[in-house]
């Protein structure tokens, strides 16, 4: 620790802590190159299918590119309508033969277009729309816990009187006895 004091205090740099940073970078470039193996395979197998998941997930790569929470809760919910967007298309591909021709006529109608970032917009909506969703419920919830704490209190009050209250009356207090006097 001493050493790592007088290496600041010397004008040079802090070393790093455990080789932490070393580790995560080196897990990420190994996913990396996992996930562009994996498009360049599914690209060189399936070339129709890919042309039309690509063409209708981007919605979903910019969310992936945008979303800042460690969650992914906008990439999630994007994804998921993006994909219940995308399926009639695949769908469609796959009646149709699986080739590259009905792959470039399902990405020329613009209505598949419509339908495909129609439903990644609708998840943007429920992404964007849940946090107010989620107050009026906590809202609610708590209106019903304090009426349900009043009520109690009601029976309380008639079962007990109004000393139950804890509140000061406009009399004396009635002294309560002592160790001393009992």
């Amino acid at each position: 620790m001493a050493a790592r004091k007088a290496a600041v205090r010397k004008g040079g740099k802090r070393p790093a802590k455990g080789g932490k940073n070393k580790a995560k970078s080196g897990s990420s470039r190994g996913l990396a190159i996992l996930v562009l193996f994996g498009v360049v395979f599914f690209a060189a197998t399936a070339l129709p299918l890919f042309l039309v998941t690509a063409g209708g997930l981007i919605p979903t790569i910019v969310a992936l590119v945008v979303d800042r929470q460690r969650a992914k809760y906008l990439t999630r919910t994007v994804g998921a309508m993006n994909l219940a967007g995308l399926a009639p298309m695949v769908v469609r591909l796959w009646s149709n033969g699986d080739s590259l021709t009905a792959a470039i006529g399902i990405l020329t109608r613009p209505m598949n277009w419509v339908v495909m970032y129609g439903a990644a917009g609708v998840g943007w909506c429920i992404f964007l729309a849940m946090p107010a969703v989620a107050r009026v419920i906590v809202d609610l919830q708590a209106e019903q816990v304090q009426a349900s704490l009043r009520e109690r209190a009601e029976r309380l009050v008639e079962e007990w009187g109004e000393e139950v209250k804890g509140r000061p009356d406009e009399e004396e207090p009635v002294p309560l006895p002592s160790a001393k006097n009992g």
